[in-house]
């Protein structure tokens, strides 16, 4: 078995947590003869608990946070409605709950939403100070919770960006090849499309290494994955996939429409002319998607077409 995410340890701790520390009072509002509030509490201490074990066996999060977080905040409301100004302590971990469980937008618009409930239902019941101090409570509570978590999620995608990126070309790197190669290869299983993959190898790179020294080949690199960048279309990707290796998944082509391709900078590459009037050539192998391919089988017959590609001159495709 797979590990749990971090996100769905999270959300079986909250639900685990919720339902152990809302339990006890279930039972102690029951022996003090609050019979309404102590059947909420139960009821809500009971979907906590069915929560978690929905998530343990499951491990689908994706609803289940969603509706978690509704759950939270409808039990919030059900306490103050019933209990008053007393439940209003529960509100603030339950907003925070909320902006973790759900998107911004929609974690402000039902905290919003929550909290305006909440104002109409003490109104009558508290005095205006203890009124203004429940709002700015709340609006401080819920204002934190929305800059600490667009913080958090802003900085979860710069990092899961620079996860998927090689820091000299600014290509895709291994990581974001084997998840976009996973990914066609499931959507495959769904409904089978043309796919084609283009493995490229610099010839000789590593006598321009060795001759110019690497700062070259590194500008060699960078300007050769902007050419290519140019001549592809918006869809296409490419990835770094070794040291002088790079890998184009054009979209929805056709092995002769793919082969065209990289015919195309195989030529641009030779006519052009890198730092220190260095002239560079690319070896090529393209290969279709076949069904039952694994991502490691899909790239090996492109590895064996740019062997071919080699053993021929070099400078060609295959």
């Amino acid at each position: 078995m797979t590990r749990r995410t971090t996100s769905e340890k999270a959300l079986l701790s909250i639900s685990l947590l919720t339902a152990i520390s809302i339990s006890p009072f279930a039972f102690l509002r029951w022996l003090d003869g609050d019979t309404t509030l102590a059947i909420v509490d139960g009821i809500i201490s009971l979907t906590a608990l069915a929560f978690f074990l929905y998530i343990f066996n499951t491990r689908k999060i994706s609803t289940a946070k969603k509706s978690f977080a509704i759950l939270l905040a409808f039990a919030t409301l059900a306490t103050v409605a019933i209990k008053g100004e007393a439940q209003i302590l529960w509100l603030s971990p339950a907003i925070i709950a909320i902006y973790y469980l759900m998107p911004l937008r929609l974690a402000k618009i039902i905290s919003l939403i929550l909290v305006l409930a909440i104002l109409i239902i003490i109104y009558p019941k508290v005095n205006l100070t203890s009124f203004f101090t429940v709002i700015a409570t709340t609006a401080l509570t819920a204002s934190l919770s929305f800059v600490i978590f667009r913080s958090y999620n802003e900085t979860q995608r710069e990092l899961s960006l620079l996860a998927s990126i090689d820091p000299l070309t600014l290509s895709g790197n291994r990581r974001a090849l084997s998840l976009k190669l996973t990914k066609i290869i499931a959507s495959q299983h769904r409904a089978a499309y043309t796919m084609c993959l283009i493995l490229i190898d610099l010839d000789n790179f590593k006598e321009i290494n060795d001759k110019h020294g690497h700062a070259a080949g590194d500008q060699i690199l960078v300007s050769l994955c902007e050419l290519i960048t140019k001549n592809m279309r918006v869809l296409d990707s490419l990835y770094r996939y070794g040291g002088d290796e790079f890998i184009i998944m054009p979209l929805k082509m056709s092995i002769e429409t793919t082969r065209g391709l990289a015919e195309k900078i195989r030529v641009l590459i030779e006519q052009e002319e890198f730092i220190h009037n260095i002239k560079l050539t690319l070896s090529i192998g393209v290969a279709e998607y076949k069904a039952d391919d694994t991502p490691e089988s899909w790239i090996s017959r492109a590895d064996k077409a740019l062997y071919k590609a080699k053993d021929s001159g070099r400078n060609k495709v295959y």
